[in-house]
């Protein structure tokens, strides 16, 4: 038989059926006196063997391996360890498309209920897109913005745990905490552009005002980040480049650090 009815019996093309023999998967038949090859059955079968491991999933690569291997004990074993590693390998890109369906449904129900599409929880999205509305100047609207955008760089790059994220939006949607907060976001912004020293009374009330703002549950939930690990890619600098505000976020590292310390060695 012809090339044609060869690819037409195992369902592909004479394309395909070139390319195993460039790869070496499907011998070169045996040419007729004038000049075609000529096919047998016995390449029928080979073609649709082929066919039937590749649409399985098994690499072209490792097809030829699988078709070598003999039945004594060795043979048998490395098409085993083989088979087992293409199925891990199947399983693991089934988690990840069972992730991505995850995120995308997550995504999907934002959308179709009119809310911003983000990587952070619905509940922290919200209450975030909630409190930048309702700003109370530019200033604050603005720290809330880059609050929103820095929170979502950690979440997108699995530097948040989900309880660091979910401690943050009970914060922002309890009324008395949310108060407290938007008031220290306000001293904030109003220290901007300013030299540390000049304003060295403010930095450190400041300071006070967002440490007397963590409870003891705020304390354990840091504990327990500080075990999985809590961090951004970029420096401080970076992150907060006005060196007055940058001061302010040092004190207050400084001093939930010692706390940490100090209430883990109580334990």
């Amino acid at each position: 038989m012809r090339i044609g009815q060869l690819a037409e019996a195992a369902q592909t093309t004479p394309r395909t059926v070139r390319h195993y023999h460039r790869l070496g998967l499907l011998a070169e038949p045996v040419r007729r006196a004038n000049g075609y090859r000529e096919y047998t059955m016995d390449d029928v079968v080979r073609l649709v063997r082929i066919r039937w491991l590749a649409e399985r999933g098994v690499p072209l690569g490792s097809i030829a391996a699988l078709f070598a291997a003999d039945t004594s004990e060795e043979g048998v074993s490395d098409t085993v360890a083989d088979l087992r590693a293409l199925i891990g390998a199947v399983e693991v890109e089934q988690a990840k498309l069972a992730r991505r369906h995850v995120g995308l449904t997550s995504m999907l129900a934002d959308a179709e209920s009119g809310r911003i599409v983000s990587a952070l929880p619905t509940e922290v999205a919200s209450a975030l897109t909630d409190a930048v509305d309702t700003a109370s100047s530019p200033g604050v609207q603005r720290a809330l913005e880059r609050e929103r955008d820095l929170l979502e760089v950690l979440a997108m790059t699995g530097s948040a745990p989900e309880q660091f994220l979910h401690s943050y939006a009970s914060v922002i949607a309890d009324d008395e905490k949310r108060s407290h907060y938007l008031a220290s976001l306000s001293e904030w912004s109003s220290i901007e552009g300013k030299e540390p020293v000049s304003i060295e009374s403010a930095i450190e009330q400041l300071a006070c005002s967002i440490l007397a703002q963590f409870d003891e549950q705020t304390i354990a939930d840091l504990r327990a980040q500080s075990d999985v690990g809590l961090g951004m890619p970029v420096s401080l600098d970076d992150v907060v480049p006005d060196p007055a505000q940058r001061e302010v976020v040092l004190r207050v590292q400084r001093a939930l650090v010692a706390r940490i310390a100090d209430e883990g060695e109580g334990r």
